[in-house]
Order: C-alpha cells, then structure tokens, then sequence
C-alpha cells in the first residue's frame, strides 16, 4: 500500500515537473489522534501562515524577533484514518521577495495547524518548509492533571510529559557534527512538563522540568484572588524528506501541548514585605513588593553592587520567600542575606531558579527557531526557556530578626561556585514570617 505522502509527492510532480512554479500545489501531510491514540475522524483543521521577518543586523547585539501575524490560509478534514492534508501553494510557502538585489530570492512562510478540545486541552504544530513533507502527530496530552485538597495546600498530580515525536518514514533526522569531530543525528528535543500558576492573566509561578505531585504552598498563592493551574510542553526539530518533486524539503517544526486550567483556591496569605521600600528602586513605590505581577527593569550597575535590598518597617523573623519573573541569571539561582542593623548580613538562603535543565545548544539553529516562535500557540502566551523570567521558592534559615534583606542572582555554571550576578528584571519578591 502506498504511504498518502508518497501519492501526493507523485500528483505533485506529475502536474509540475522538476522545477516547482509558482501555482503548483505541495503538501503537508499529517495525522490527527486523540490522547488514547484514537484517530480524529471528519475534524476539521484549520490552518494559518504568518510571514517570516527575519530582524535586521546593526552589527551590535542581536536584535530579538518580533511576535508573527498569523491569518487564515484554509482547512483540511481529517479521513477515518485521522489521516489529513494541508494543500498550498508553492508560491505561499517561498514567494518571490521583490526587494532582495538577488535574483530568485525567495521569503519563507510559517504554518500553523492546531485543534482544541471543549475542556480546553490542545496541541499545534508550527513549522517552516520549502516542499511536500509530513509532519509529527497532532496527538493530544493524556496529562490526566488533578487538584486534591493536601495538609500543605492544593496537591496538583500529573501524567508525564508527551513522547518525543519520531521521524516518519517518509524522512529522516538531519545530521551535524560535534565537538569531537563525530557526526550526530540532530533529534527533536524531549518535552518537559511546564507547570504554570496564573491569576488574572498574569503567571503567579512557573517550573520548567516539573514532576509529579507539586504542592501548591499559601506562600506561593500570595493573595491572590483567581489562581489556576495548567500544563504545557514543547518539543523542537528538524527533518529532512526528499519528495519526487524536489531536490529536498527540510521541515523545521515546533510542538505544543497545553492541558485544560483548574482553579485553585484563592491565596489569603500576605507578605510583610508588602509594600516595603527597596533600593534601587525608580521613583516613586517599589515596584518589587506591590504585588502586582509586571516584570520591571532593575539597574544595579552605576553603583556596582548586585543587591536589590529591601527595608522592613520593623524586624521581622522571617521564613520563606518566593521570587518571581527574576532574569538576567540564566543557569543560576537567587541568594537572599538578612540583617538586623544594614551592617552585618546573615545567609538566609541560596536557591536554584525553577529553570530548564535541558541544553538547546546541541541542536544547531534550534534556539534561533524556538526564539522566533514563541509566540506560535494560538491558546497561550509565549514559551521559551531562555525568556528572562524566571521563579523559585526557599524556606529560609533562622538568623533571627532582621530588618533588611537583600536579594541578588548567583550563578553555579561551568564550575563556578556562587558568582554573583546582575538582576535584569524582576516581577515581585516576597517575605513570609
């Protein structure tokens, strides 16, 4: 029996030759499954395409990508097999750039297939392409996410993360070489479970790589009024096919999975750092201890000192913190000293930030692509391990009473044993007695 990819690469070269034009149709080709494995069967897929701006170069810093503008492009039914085909044309997928000073210059296009659920689990598939290729399942999260009432707060359990997806037979893994001269396959990235804890819109808390079960702890609910919990996960990758009419079709894809939102009871816990002064702070309040949830820019360099210290209105025995939306200490963790009198400062805890554990460097240009389509899902905001914001939690050691406290990044990277380091941005950072 012949693979639906091949029957369409064989209509695709028939009806246009070797050289695709601008009219002719190419393919992606796809299958729909619900979380059990059980195919789609007549669903209706829509699918979107955003152009791709690549940012300019000013020979300084890089400069970031910027959010894409996906619109309508058309729809695909899926067969009994939860079998389905995304038909476009090769000039939407390459057009012509009228603006480059090179002759055949094509801008690529970026893809979006996604579904829904009613109780708000979902999956996508964005991907970059140049011909007919097949792409990884959209195959739905079997996340079986739950909240139960625990001693500590409300135990949130979950499934796994989903498989890593698996290059079809049609294609096959792209290779590079490594650092010892080997050449290795470049295999999609393995998905970890994002846990993340939002209220109003806002994310309260985050941990990349999180296991099964989590605690929920009233100092991570705060106070604040609508807190929910939900699940993501990602996976990242390259395959190349070679369909009958083209040379090649590399097929650079980005997966998503997101699992329906639980409520969790509301936080009634509040800080007594609420409200407290901070230096540096820009004019006016701190905007790191008013509880709302905005990451804003911290500058420590014109004194030289990567403290953000934070003045009590009177000593406080303190014990527990929580830092939220912290960057500028990638790979790191957050030190936080407590003093009675501004001059003598006691450790009270250094804590790794909830950050990914996996490396995308191995995987040639996936980080540049993972950049560039963070903002893809059509159900949630951006995912990105490398986006700057970052959170984590510590009980804190009995120094005693203390009436300042100050905060700063330390690094345990590449062998280092505590360096300190700058805090870019921060969203809030709260004490607990």
């Amino acid at each position: 029996m012949r693979h639906p990819f091949q029957t369409l690469a064989m209509l695709a070269v028939l009806s246009s030759g070797c050289d695709r034009l601008q009219d002719d149709p190419i393919f992606a080709y796809g299958r729909a499954e619900f979380s059990d494995g059980s195919p789609m069967v007549g669903v209706t897929l829509s699918h979107d395409r955003a152009k791709v701006v690549e940012p300019g170069s000013n020979g300084g810093p890089a400069i970031p990508w910027q959010p894409p503008v996906f619109t309508p492009y058309g729809t695909a039914t899926t067969e009994d097999s939860g079998d389905y085909f995304l038909e476009m044309r090769y000039g939407d997928v390459q057009a012509v750039d009228p603006n480059s000073p090179l002759p055949n210059a094509t801008q690529p296009y970026r893809f979006r297939v996604s579904r829904l659920e009613e109780d708000g689990s979902g999956t996508f598939v964005s991907f970059l392409f140049r011909d007919d290729v097949e792409l990884p399942a959209l195959r739905h999260w079997d996340s079986r996410l739950r909240v139960d009432p625990g001693s500590g707060g409300p135990v949130v359990s979950f499934a796994p993360a989903p498989p890593t997806p698996q290059v079809p037979v049609t294609g096959e893994e792209v290779h590079t070489t490594n650092e010892a001269g080997e050449e290795v396959p470049v295999s999609p990235t393995e998905p970890e479970v994002v846990l993340q804890v939002l209220s109003g819109g806002q994310t309260v808390f985050r941990w990349w790589g999180a296991t099964s079960p989590w605690t929920a702890s009233p100092y991570v609910l705060e106070d604040f009024a609508s807190p929910e919990v939900k699940l993501r996960a990602m996976s990242l990758g390259v395959w190349l096919f070679y369909p009958l009419g083209a040379l090649h079709s590399e097929l650079d894809f980005r997966v998503e999975w997101r699992t329906p939102s639980l409520p969790l009871p509301a936080g009634n816990l509040r800080p007594v750092s609420r409200g407290v002064s901070c230096t540096p702070s820009p004019a006016g309040a701190c905007p790191w201890t008013d509880g709302r949830l905005e990451q804003v820019p911290l500058s420590t360099t014109t004194s030289g000192v990567p403290w953000l210290t934070l003045t009590l209105s009177e000593p406080r025995v303190l014990r527990h913190a929580v830092v939220r939306g912290m960057g500028g200490v990638e790979g790191g963790a957050f030190r936080l000293e407590g003093s009675l009198d501004g001059e003598q400062w006691a450790l009270m805890a250094v804590s790794p930030l909830l950050l990914s554990d996996s490396n995308l460097d191995h995987v040639g240009l996936i980080p540049r692509f993972e950049e560039a389509t963070q903002w893809d899902s059509p159900f949630d905001g951006p995912l990105r391990k490398k986006d700057g914001s970052h959170f984590g939690e510590a009980a804190l050691a009995e120094v005693g009473p203390v009436r300042y406290v100050r905060l700063t990044g330390t690094s345990f990277a590449n062998g280092n044993n505590g360096v300190e380091r700058f805090i870019s941005r921060l969203a809030e950072v709260s004490l607990f007695e």
